[in-house]
C-alpha cells in the first residue's frame, strides 16, 4: 500500500476537533481516536475568487480505520479562513483531486479511498456554494486505489475519472456516461507495474489527453493515443525509470520549451531514501518521449510534490513533502529553478515538519499575490512566502480540521 495510508495514522493523539460549522456525518470520539491529514489541496470552490483549502483526513480509533472526511477552509477576506467544514468520504483516504467533474463549472470532490476499495465523487451542491451533494460510489474490488485523476479522455466533453489502484498491473479509466456524474464500469490498460499515483495531461501535444502512471516497478508508465470510441483499441504503455518508489507524479511544462515534462516524488530505498526523492524527465525531442531522469536529493520519504513559480521570476519550481523517518517531523523541500540552465534545480532550501508533511500545495492564501505552500502535516499547515525574499517562506501556521 502508498505509504500516505499507513504511515502516520493512529500515532497522533487527537488535538481537538474544534469548530465544526457543518458535518454531513457522526463522529464518536473517544480518547484513543487519532486523525491525520494526509493530503491537501487548493481551490476557489464557493465561487468568491479567494483560494480554499482542502484537507484530506484519515481517522481511526482505538486503532480501527473509520469514516475519512474531506475537511475544508474557506478563504473570505484575503488571509480569513472560516471554521473547517467536514464532508464525509471513504475508509483510509489516499488522494484526492477538486475539479468541475459534471461541467456545471463549479469545483466537485474526487477522493480515492484505499481501505473501502472505493472513490467518492461528491458532486458540489449548486444551492449551497462551498458545499458538496452526496457521495456518488465508485467500486474497484479487489483494488486498493491510491491515487486520482481526471480530464476528458474519450472526446464526449465529459470529464473521466482516472484511478492509480494497487493490487494488479494497470490502470482505471472510469468513463463518464451521458448523464452528468454517471460512470460505466472502468476499462483498464496495462503498466509496467503496480500502480501507485497517475496524473492526465497532453503528453505529446496532439490534442488529445494522454495518461502517465508511477509504478512500483520505479517506472513511469506512459499511455498515449489511447482510443475509447467506436471501439475500445487496446494501447501499450512505454516505461521510463525514475527513483525507488515513485508515490506521486506531476506533469509541467519545467524547462520551458512548450512541452510538458514528468516529475515524480520518490519515498525512496531503504538506505539512503533521500538521495532519488524527486525525480525529473525532461521531455525529449520526440514527443511524448522522455529522457532519463535527473535525480535530486530531498528531506527523507518523499510522498508529495507540487509545481509552481514560488519566487516570481517566470520559471516553475518545486516543492516536494518529506514524511520523514520513524519518529522524526519530516520536511518540506523548496527547489528554485535554476535561472541560468531551463529545467535545471538549484540546492534546495528545507523547511522542518511537525508530523511529517504528507502533501503539499501551492496558492495564494493571504492575498499578497505571492504564492504560498499549503502542507498536510499532521494537521492543515500554510507557509507563508516572504516579501522581501519572494520563494522563502515562513513559520508554520496551523489551521485545526
Amino acid at each position: 500500500m502508498r505509504p500516505r495510508t499507513s504511515l502516520f495514522l493512529g500515532s497522533l493523539s487527537i488535538l481537538a476537533l474544534l469548530g465544526c460549522s457543518y458535518s454531513d456525518h457522526d463522529y464518536n470520539y473517544g480518547p484513543s481516536a487519532s486523525y491525520l491529514v494526509n493530503a491537501i489541496a487548493v481551490a476557489d470552490i464557493d465561487g468568491n475568487g479567494q483560494p480554499d483549502i482542502l484537507g484530506l483526513v484519515s481517522t481511526d480509533v482505538g486503532g480501527v480505520a473509520t469514516q475519512g472526511y474531506v475537511s475544508t477552509r474557506l478563504q473570505g477576506p484575503a488571509g480569513a479562513f472560516a471554521m473547517p467544514t467536514r464532508f464525509g468520504v471513504g475508509t483510509e483516504p489516499a488522494n484526492l483531486v477538486v475539479a468541475d467533474v459534471n461541467g456545471d463549472g463549479r469545483p466537485d470532490l474526487v477522493v480515492a479511498n484505499a481501505a473501502d476499495q472505493t472513490v467518492s465523487v461528491r458532486l458540489a451542491d449548486p444551492a449551497k456554494p462551498g458545499f458538496f451533494l452526496p457521495a456518488i460510489v465508485l467500486a474497484t474490488p479487489g483494488r486498493t486505489p491510491l491515487d486520482v485523476a481526471v480530464g476528458d479522455l474519450d472526446g464526449d466533453g465529459k470529464t473521466d475519472i482516472v484511478v492509480a489502484a494497487s493490487g494488479a498491473n494497470n490502470v482505471m479509466v472510469f468513463l463518464q456516461g451521458a448523464t452528468a456524474g454517471t460512470f460505466s464500469a472502468p476499462v483498464t490498460f496495462p503498466v509496467g507495474g503496480d500502480p501507485q499515483a497517475v496524473t492526465v495531461a497532453d503528453l505529446d501535444g496532439d490534442g488529445t489527453l494522454d495518461i502517465a502512471v508511477a509504478t512500483t516497478a520505479n517506472t513511469v508508465s506512459v499511455l498515449r493515443q489511447l482510443q475509447f470510441s467506436p471501439t475500445l483499441v487496446a494501447q501499450s504503455a512505454v516505461d521510463y525509470p525514475t527513483g525507488v518508489q515513485p508515490v506521486a507524479i506531476k506533469a509541467a511544462d519545467l524547462n520551458g520549451d512548450g512541452k510538458l515534462d514528468l516529475l515524480t516524488a520518490n519515498y525512496g530505498a531503504a538506505l539512503s531514501p533521500d538521495t532519488q526523492g524527486l525525480s525529473v524527465l525532461i521531455q525529449g525531442a520526440t514527443a511524448g518521449t522522455f529522457l532519463p531522469p535527473v535525480h535530486y536529493t530531498t528531506g527523507y520519504r518523499s510522498t508529495a510534490l507540487a509545481v509552481g513559480d514560488l519566487n516570481g521570476d517566470g520559471k516553475l519550481d518545486v516543492a516536494v513533502a518529506d514524511a520523514g523517518l520513524p519518529g522524526d517531523p519530516g520536511s518540506v523541500t523548496v527547489f528554485l529553478q535554476d535561472p541560468a540552465t531551463p529545467g535545471a534545480l538549484l540546492t534546495p532550501r528545507t523547511y522542518r515538519g511537525a508530523w511529517g508533511p504528507m502533501g503539499v500545495a501551492i496558492g495564494d492564501m493571504n492575498g499578497d499575490g505571492l504564492p504560498d505552500l499549503v502542507l498536510a502535516d499532521g494537521d492543515i499547515v500554510v507557509r507563508f512566502n516572504n516579501a522581501t525574499t519572494p520563494g522563502t517562506f515562513g513559520s508554520p501556521q496551523f489551521f485545526y480540521n
